[in-house]
């Protein structure tokens, strides 16, 4: 099953999120063996109705235990939210979307 997790490439900050990009990547061939990453933009709506777009990239695998790689992701991307200035980071297994804050 498809396993992927969202980062955007700058925080909210602005600072540079290549290290936290690619320790992710790291992590996605530790557990799944690759990876595969592509750029897309994000967008989100604020509380005032404001839209924003972030660049961000995308990291795509595979897994074959759904539950197992639930947990693997939900940890990793509590990680990226403890080093950057994110308030949430979104992840899917299988097609099931969650949202970590």
């Amino acid at each position: 099953m498809k396993v992927e997790l969202i980062i955007p490439a700058l925080d909210n900050d602005g600072s540079d999120n290549s290290a936290v990009i690619e320790a992710a990547i790291k992590s996605f061939c530790k557990l799944y063996g690759g990876a595969t990453v592509y750029e897309a933009s994000g967008y989100w709506v604020n509380d005032a109705g404001h839209l924003y777009e972030d660049a961000v990239k995308v990291l795509v695998s595979a897994a074959t235990k759904k539950e197992e790689a639930k947990e693997q992701l939900r940890g990793l991307a509590r990680e990226v939210l403890a080093v950057t200035d994110q308030e949430a980071v979104f992840l899917s297994v299988g097609g099931e979307a969650e949202i970590i804050e």
